[in-house]
């Protein structure tokens, strides 16, 4: 380990013991990744009942009952190890002074182990890899054997088509070779046809020179094998340089990916290393966020940061951040309303490129939004509940019952979660707002925000009470479902109405033909435009003006109070959980809050008063624990606005555990992402106080009690801000 690997406080997640009962959730917050790939955190060398894969952006396969998912990808990481006949692995032997550690200023993950099998045989084992952030297809592993007693060592390092998704093969080998040092795959999804060509050059070195391999030429896993017989004190180093080009990024994928491979092993470790941590650099200065005074929330930030900076798609426009990020395969990898309001803000004000990639994977899908609302009877694009490869709803209708083998319960959120539409319209708009990026309003974000506003007003229903109403949707709070006028909902789909009226009206203004070849386009009209106004106006809210609380939908207040059952101490499962399906549903106890998510994006709806009455009334009836992963930071920054400094602490540090404390006990299947980006929002919008101003922004800060000091990273209309805030 040289000094440009030494640990630095507060950039590195550090392991010093190995629990099998933990692995899973090791493999999760280990992921490693460039914006283009990813690897679950998994051992080289393998372990009994691991769960470690990849995952790259675009290869989708088709998978039963949830369309579509992203094929795991060939197994490139693997390195088997024997001394003589014995496997070396963490199962195998007795184990001492284990260590992982994470850093995650470069993304390097580095273990290192002391190996005693039954025979006696010793070794010290130190492994290190990386997935080249400079360079998309490019990932290295580098393994140091140090023989502790004489030592016949034997290592197989190749690539393997031996893949699953929980059972489910996507890739089939349509070529291979072993020449010299190098191993080749070719493959190709089974249903979508998707060929990738892998190739892996390795190299391996004793004290007396290279170690030549000998090719192994098993169908589907393309191997060499390497034998040494070590002296005590004696060191093996083997390097693998592996390369992964899809057909959509070369004609001839496999021939792109040995030039590459063949690149990686002129430039070296040293070389990739130093590209790919200056890549990293640029990064961590865009959007890195320090705290003193409090480690945890320290490391937590930058955690989540790293977590989604991997996954986010840096190098193409045709892919987004799914739900579990590309950590596992939590969600089938699929696209939610988690994108747009929980993790693309991150990158609006960080890095707009970014997110300007993953409104334009929304803008690709216009044509499935736009099919989607024609098959209900509706004008305009609604966008899909869950988005895969195209943009088309991929929403299963019917999912196994997980308590009741056999049979089956209905998924509604396809049809009635509704607003997912006016999701991606406030992302347009907020990213146009931080940006100041006309260009990309001109090409793409006019039409996600006017195709979603005249979704909205062809599906509100104007009634005899003179209001607009939009009946049996299900909000962001799903223990309630098919409800009438959802507040969430109805309030967001006025939002959206107002704005998608301001902007025709700056259009018509500042750029009158792109706005008549829109207008011929989307058939839009003066009439049309009066009656966006018309909706957003008329659409029903339901609001107690004595108490200031605006009710979560029709009905809501009816509903019972939450009964003793729920506040018992030392839960380990949800609300819903214990009262079931039906009976959660009758009473007030909410999954995640829809008012306060309400009052975090709109807050010029709500007086002091009302956001201090909404909070205190509706945190106290949400599962914070565990209901929604994405409730927690956001309940934040209400709390934070509303003065409970200390309330909103304890909801930092709920979102800040969920993945690397495994607090819901759910992490074991992915990085939950917009608990990632949930967590950047309560530091900067809650903690901070951060608001964008017509002219520039400010800050309001409510630092936790033991926070020294705040320092954030923006970049606001083209400009970088680092902003200090000590404490007073």
């Amino acid at each position: 380990m040289d000094a440009t690997d030494q640990p630095a406080p507060g950039w590195t997640l550090d392991e010093a013991e190995f629990h099998a009962s933990g692995q899973h959730h090791g493999e999760t917050i280990f992921t490693i990744g460039n914006g283009q790939q990813c690897l679950r955190g998994g051992f080289e060398e393998g372990y009994p009942g691991e769960r470690t894969a990849g995952f790259a952006h675009r290869l989708w396969d088709a998978v039963p009952v949830f369309g579509e998912e992203l094929a795991a990808l060939p197994r490139w990481w693997g390195v088997q190890l024997w001394a003589g006949e014995q496997p070396i692995r963490l199962d195998t032997g007795r184990i001492e002074d284990y260590r992982r550690s994470l850093d995650l200023r470069t993304g390097v993950l580095s273990r290192s182990y002391r190996w005693q099998g039954p025979d006696g045989a010793a070794a010290e084992l130190s492994w290190q890899r990386f997935i080249d952030f400079s360079r998309p297809q490019l990932a290295v592993i580098r393994l140091t054997v140090r023989a502790l007693t004489p030592l016949p060592l034997r290592a197989w390092a190749g690539l393997s088509a031996a893949v699953e998704n929980s059972g489910l093969v996507h890739w089939a080998p349509v070529g291979q070779q072993v020449s010299g040092n190098r191993a080749e795959l070719a493959v190709r999804t089974r249903t979508s046809g998707i060929t990738l060509g892998c190739v892996a050059e390795l190299s391996c070195r004793v004290p007396s020179g290279e170690v030549e391999g000998v090719g192994l030429e098993q169908t589907g896993e393309p191997t060499l094998e390497y034998r040494a017989e070590l002296a005590r004190g004696e060191e093996l180093q083997l390097t693998k340089y592996v390369a992964l080009v899809p057909e959509f990024e070369a004609e001839q994928p496999l021939v792109a990916a040995r030039e590459l491979a063949a690149q990686a092993v002129h430039f070296g470790w040293v070389g990739l290393r130093s590209s790919s941590d200056a890549a990293w650099a640029q990064v961590w200065e865009a959007c890195d966020i320090e705290i003193d005074g409090d480690p945890e929330a320290q490391l937590a930030i930058r955690f989540a940061l790293f977590q989604l900076n991997i996954a986010v798609p840096r190098f193409t426009d045709r892919a987004s951040l799914g739900a579990k990020t590309l950590s596992g395969l939590g969600y089938r990898h699929h696209v939610f309303w988690d994108t747009e309001i929980f993790m693309l803000p991150v990158f609006s004000f960080t890095q707009p490129e970014l997110a300007a990639n993953l409104l334009r994977y929304r803008w690709h899908g216009l044509d499935g939004a736009r099919r989607k609302a024609a098959e209900a009877g509706r004008r305009g694009a609604q966008f899909p509940w869950e988005s895969a490869a195209t943009g088309e709803e991929v929403t299963p209708r019917w999912i196994p019952d997980p308590d009741h083998p056999g049979r089956q319960v209905p998924v509604l959120s396809g049809d009635r979660e509704l607003h997912v539409t006016a999701d991606v319209g406030y992302a347009a708009w907020q990213y146009w707002q931080v940006t100041n990026d006309q260009q990309f309003l001109l090409d793409y974000g006019a039409e996600l925000i006017l195709d979603g506003a005249q979704f909205w007003a062809s599906a509100a229903v104007a009634e005899p009470d003179g209001h607009y109403h939009l009946r049996q949707v299900i909000g962001p709070d799903e223990y309630h479902e098919v409800v009438d006028d959802n507040a969430f909902t109805n309030q967001l789909a006025a939002w959206h109405l107002h704005a998608a009226g301001a902007l025709a009206a700056w259009l018509a203004e500042h750029q009158p033909q792109h706005w008549a070849r829109l207008c011929a386009e989307l058939g839009l009209d003066a009439a049309e435009l009066a009656h966006w106004l018309e909706v957003a106006a008329g659409l029903y809210v339901p609001f107690e003006p004595e108490s200031g609380l605006i009710e979560q939908f029709a009905g809501y207040f009816d509903l019972d109070e939450l009964p003793e059952a729920l506040l018992q101490p030392n839960r380990t499962v949800s609300w819903q959980r214990l009262l079931g399906f039906e009976e959660v549903q009758r009473t007030r106890a909410i999954k995640q809050p829809d008012v306060l998510m309400l009052a975090h994006l709109l807050p010029e709806l709500f007086t002091a008063e009302q956001l201090r009455a909404n909070q205190a009334f509706y945190d106290l009836r949400t599962d914070h624990e565990y209901g929604s992963s994405l409730g927690p930071a956001i309940s934040s920054v209400v709390a934070a606005r509303a003065g409970e400094i200390e309330l909103a602490y304890v909801h930092f540090l709920r979102a800040a555990r969920t993945d690397l404390a495994d607090a819901r006990g759910n992490a074991d299947d992915g990085i939950h992402g917009a608990a990632a980006g949930g967590l950047w929002q309560a530091v900067v919008f809650g903690f901070a106080g951060f608001e964008l101003t017509a002219d520039g922004w400010r800050t309001r800060p409510r630092l936790p009690h033991t926070w020294r000091r705040l320092a954030i990273n923006l970049t606001v209309r083209g400009r970088r801000e680092r902003i200090e805030i000590p404490r007073p």
